[in-house]
């Protein structure tokens, strides 16, 4: 059994780098920036946006409009599409909007589009500028949102909620090409470039690995933005690894919730896409790992990456391994690791059983 550490409170405070804005997760306000500097702010672990000057403006005010679709995301994630389509987007490519539950992401980025200056030559090149993915099968996670979000007859576990997210998203339906389904099959025409690159639907390996091989070749260097939604989560390692294997080509701008922003940097030919496909060591797998549990300023965030690798390896490495290195994080992140805060806890004794065999 995993051997128990004596806990300790948590401490609230947090360290905000001079380099960085930082914005509480509900606040809907407008930060500015001055002289390069960002406001140093309390914020709660995990949910607060941390973003390079360049991108502060993406924390930006969201209108009413684009917020009403209950979602997964946090409202500062909502923020943040919201301003990379009113603000970053040019529509050089399309915006790939892959995993969208009840809609709230499409609605961020047409209602984005919107109020986008460059909206007249957008339509003039896309006729529907989002493409937006989405399974739309009940799951058995997913009554237990519908109950706590008050999202009423949406039927049993296995049945299609695909009329409630076209209903959701009509008021953007205009510029929105929605493709319900399995994305291995619904996604595999896309051969336009992408712009923006949204990712909530990699819950299965083969399906990040679509997605890179699909969606990656089809960035703009110097212009494209990839969201990984599921990034700063303890579960699904395999995102930070294969979003990681290409740190070459991608500069990291920063995050909001769970999300990692990412600038495609460099473009991404066939044979970067043949290396990862040829197969990844078990070392490069741990380092790329490595890579993205220092991505983050956020301890909170650091702690769950360093759970997501502790899974690594065990996948890798089997439990031993992987109860060693646990034994390492609970040792680098002592107030994380004592903390309250529910997803940390659940985090942790998620891994412990795993690494017990429970």
């Amino acid at each position: 059994m995993v051997r128990k550490r004596k806990e300790r409170p948590l401490a609230t405070a947090a360290l905000v780098a001079e380099t960085e804005v930082c914005v509480p997760v509900e606040s809907t306000a407008v930060v500015p920036v001055v002289s390069g500097l960002g406001p140093v702010r309390h914020f709660e672990p995990l949910r607060a946006a941390r973003l390079t000057p360049a991108f502060a403006h993406l924390t930006g005010a969201i209108v009413p409009e684009a917020n009403g679709v209950p979602s997964m995301m946090s409202g500062v994630e909502k923020r943040v599409l919201f301003n990379l389509a009113r603000k970053h987007y040019t529509g050089q490519g399309i915006i790939v909007d892959a995993g969208i539950f009840l809609g709230a992401s499409t609605v961020c980025f047409g209602e984005g589009i919107r109020r986008n200056l460059l909206v007249d030559q957008i339509r003039e090149r896309w006729a529907k500028p989002v493409v937006s993915f989405e399974r739309g099968i009940i799951n058995t996670g997913m009554p237990a949102f519908f109950e706590r979000h008050k999202v009423h007859d949406m039927g049993a576990v296995g049945e299609s909620f695909a009329a409630t997210l076209e209903a959701n998203i009509a008021a953007v339906a205009d510029l929105v090409d929605l493709r319900i389904g399995d994305i291995l099959e619904t996604a595999a025409d896309v051969t336009s470039p992408i712009e923006i690159l949204f990712l909530d639907v990699l819950k299965l390996p083969e399906i990040s690995r679509f997605a890179v091989n699909r969606f990656f070749p089809r960035l703009i260097a110097g212009q494209s933005i990839v969201v990984q939604q599921d990034y700063f989560i303890d579960l699904l390692p395999y995102i930070r690894t294969d979003q990681e294997f290409f740190d070459q080509h991608f500069t990291y701008i920063g995050e909001a919730g769970s999300s990692a922003l990412f600038l495609c940097t460099r473009a991404i030919g066939e044979d970067a896409i043949d290396r990862l496909d040829a197969g990844v060591s078990a070392d490069e797998q741990e380092r790329l790992a490595t890579i993205a549990l220092q991505r983050s300023a956020d301890p909170a965030r650091r702690f769950m990456m360093a759970l997501s690798k502790t899974r690594l390896i065990h996948q890798l490495h089997g439990p031993d391994a992987a109860y060693d290195y646990l034994c390492f994080v609970r040792c680098e992140y002592p107030e994380q690791a004592a903390s309250t805060l529910p997803r940390l806890r659940q985090a942790l004794l998620s891994i412990e059983r795993l690494c017990s065999g429970a």
